[in-house]
């Protein structure tokens, strides 16, 4: 994937800074947090770009407990995230009608409901 490429197409100023965060979310196999990403910038930078990649359709935010996690909105998976560990595992995506934009299913993991 060339960032540098997707942000120009959309119109959004290149840095540095930016190209990484969107060279992370690249390779993550997951939804990430602000925690993460190892970057040299403060979270109201990072929620600044966040909200702008959103906004022009490059990522897809997904909450759970008032914690946002994104990932590249041309990736979006459906997930089973467990409310204790946070950990996310993927599941089948559910067809339906209509552009989807985000799938999460809560509940708790089977290895903390052992615990």
């Amino acid at each position: 994937m060339n960032a540098r490429k997707l942000l120009q197409d959309h119109g959004i100023s290149v840095s540095d800074l930016r190209v990484q965060m969107i060279e992370i979310l690249a390779r993550a196999r997951a939804p990430l947090s602000f925690e993460s990403f190892s970057l040299d910038a403060n979270k109201t930078t990072f929620y600044r770009n966040m909200e702008l990649f959103e906004k022009e359709g490059i990522v897809v935010k997904t909450e759970l407990d008032r914690k946002g996690f994104y990932e590249l909105a041309d990736r979006v998976r459906a997930y089973f995230v467990c409310e204790v560990c946070h950990e996310f595992q993927n599941i089948q995506m559910p067809k339906l009608d209509g552009k989807i934009k985000s799938v999460l299913v809560k509940g708790v993991c089977q290895k903390c409901d052992e615990e």
